[in-house]
């Protein structure tokens, strides 16, 4: 997987993902983040989304346990398409932060290199590719 480094950043991005292995790594990142002590979430929608202009990069606070739910209503809308639109996922402190991204894959970003390799190790273990 490839790490890159920013200025305090660290990027871990888990290569394409066919749509069943970008809906296993959705459960596989929920069970990381409450791993790692997270109960709540900020969400919001990004590049692509079709929600009103206002919900658009707007922070939305919701139980850890909500966002699996609110991925698939959201998709069920036509709001938000899984793999073609982004949508951010970060806790409330910036020590974890999740990119859906519209280019099928998911990026972590994080400034803590531990929770880096543990992910790394994590995503290595389901078979995610690291992007050429």
């Amino acid at each position: 997987m490839p790490v890159k480094r920013g200025r305090a950043t660290l990027e871990l991005t888990t290569g394409l993902l066919s749509r069943d292995e970008y809906l296993r790594a959705i459960v596989r990142v929920i069970e990381f983040v409450r791993l790692n002590g997270v109960s709540n979430v900020l969400v919001a929608y990004g590049f692509d989304c079709d929600c009103p202009q206002e919900q658009l990069y707007e922070d939305v606070a919701m139980p850890l346990d909500r966002l699996q739910p609110f991925i698939a209503e959201s998709e069920a809308a036509g709001v938000y398409r899984l793999g073609q639109n982004n949508l951010h996922v970060k806790d409330t402190t910036g020590r974890i932060e999740f990119l859906f991204c519209h280019e099928s894959d998911i990026h972590f970003v994080s400034e803590d290199r531990e929770l880096i390799e543990r992910l790394k190790a994590a995503w290595m273990a389901e078979g995610f590719s690291p992007i050429p």
